[in-house]
């Protein structure tokens, strides 16, 4: 029960996987790396897949 519990707060919300390479936006919402170029790439902007908020990455 504890291990789903930190495996869910340790994965991506894009491709619902563990973190590989992981990014923190300035919303504080994270991603794989990977992940979030091919999302930004996409839709053209920079913009948060889970609160749509206009970010930058914090790191």
């Amino acid at each position: 029960m504890a291990s789903a519990v930190i495996e869910e707060e340790l994965s991506c919300p894009v491709c619902q996987d563990i973190y590989k390479d992981p990014v923190l936006l300035s919303c504080s919402h994270s991603f794989c790396r990977e992940c979030l170029e091919k999302w930004w790439r996409l839709k053209d902007t920079r913009e948060c897949p889970v609160c749509k908020t206009t970010s930058d990455r914090k790191q």
